[in-house]
């Protein structure tokens, strides 16, 4: 965790920080999360959000958020699993309409049930309490450091947190949980965000390595060429056949934290991924430029 920019960030508050336009050019957040449905049913969704046009509520200039993305269940009990928890569901985009974000200095609103809400306030400093919001109910975070990163043309400040289930926020991108995730422990489910971008370019990845633009790029498949591409068994155990167009492509795998962990070249149209030297989890699997990444799950 570099720190140098403490002081840095110190001194800019003290002159004064100008609140950045947290909205503009596009922002798409590219999240996932693991919940039990209860358990021993287990949900991977891969999501985005994304801005979709304004509406004026209550007097302000509200930004309405969409949610799409797909939902791939994963039985973990014994044999022969319900019908409710097999295959894959693919949703949205208009699985948020109901909520709508706006910016008010340096703070994020949400307006739901009716109300006005907190859903992030960046203006904080070491020491600081986090404030209870719409997405955080839990007293006791607290800011550890602060640092700075470079999104777009603008830096922007990050709060490593304590006693926390995020691990940081981020000015005008929310948490390392997501955008709308809780930020405040939570037991049933496991929120990460995979990387945030403004328009068709990715910026920051909480885990600061990884393919952040090819996690990006799976929202934005609308934008390339179309192709037919699967892999079965989805999830599976020690290898997936994978179907895609004919020709000569490259298959490589990447693990939860961005590292290639796998890569083969592929002639047919259909080829066998061998994946017993993998650990079970969830693997982003990267072909050609232009083509769709697929998830798959290892059991």
């Amino acid at each position: 965790m570099n720190r140098r920019f403490t002081t840095f960030l110190g001194l800019l508050a003290a002159f004064g920080v100008q609140a950045q336009d947290y909205l503009a050019n596009d922002p798409v957040w590219s999240e996932i999360s693991t919940c039990a449905v209860p358990y021993p049913c287990i949900a991977y969704d891969s999501y985005y959000y994304r801005t979709a046009g304004d509406s004026v509520v209550a007097g302000n200039i509200w930004t309405k958020v969409t949610r799409e993305g797909s939902i791939l269940y994963s039985w973990q009990g014994s044999p022969n699993p319900p019908p409710d928890c097999q295959g894959m569901l693919n949703y949205g985009p208009n699985w948020y309409a109901h909520l709508l974000i706006r910016e008010e200095g340096r703070q994020m609103r949400i307006w739901d049930g009716g109300s006005d809400q907190l859903l992030y306030d960046f203006d904080l400093h070491v020491g600081d309490t986090l404030p209870i919001s719409w997405n955080n109910w839990n007293p006791g975070i607290t800011v550890i450091a602060v640092d700075s990163v470079l999104i777009g043309t603008e830096m922007r400040a990050r709060y490593e947190l304590g006693n926390s289930g995020a691990q940081y926020i981020v000015e005008g991108v929310g948490s390392s949980n997501g955008l709308f995730e809780p930020i405040s422990n939570f037991l049933e489910c496991g929120y990460s965000l995979e990387c945030f971008g403004l328009g068709d370019q990715g910026y920051y990845s909480p885990l600061g390595a990884g393919p952040c633009d090819l996690a990006l790029g799976i929202g934005l498949a609308r934008h390339s060429r179309t192709a037919s591409i699967s892999v079965d068994p989805n999830p599976g155990t020690d290898h997936f056949t994978i179907s895609l167009p004919k020709g000569l492509h490259t298959a490589t795998l990447f693990d939860a934290m961005g590292r290639m962990v796998h890569q083969q070249r592929i002639s047919d149209e259909r080829a066998m991924i061998q994946t017993a030297h993998l650990p079970s989890g969830v693997y982003l699997v990267k072909l050609d430029e232009g083509l769709k990444p697929l998830r798959w799950v290892k059991e």
